[in-house]
């Protein structure tokens, strides 16, 4: 007899973590955006480009905590390797 299990895979959990974050959020307005204009979709990205220094903003400690953390493991010989940040 096998056991199932009602855990989620780690796929599953993934992608709820990454549908709970606004950057991956569905937005109907913007459904059909490979149909526009290039200059429209460059206005549209540089309009929403404009929300950023708000939203760093209000996370400027834990991204001090982080910037600590990491200089603090670089002191002891530590690396920061990173990836898609751009």
């Amino acid at each position: 007899m096998t056991s199932t299990s009602h855990s989620p895979s780690p796929y599953g959990r993934l992608r709820a973590e990454l549908e709970s974050l606004t950057t991956e959020a569905f937005r109907p307005e913007l459904s059909e955006i490979d149909r526009l204009p290039t200059l429209e979709i460059a206005r549209l990205m540089n309009a929403e480009d404009t929300a950023v220094p708000a939203a760093v903003a209000e996370r400027l400690p834990q991204i001090a905590a982080a910037i600590d953390a990491v200089a603090e493991r670089m002191a002891r010989g530590g690396r920061l390797i990173y990836a898609g940040a751009g």
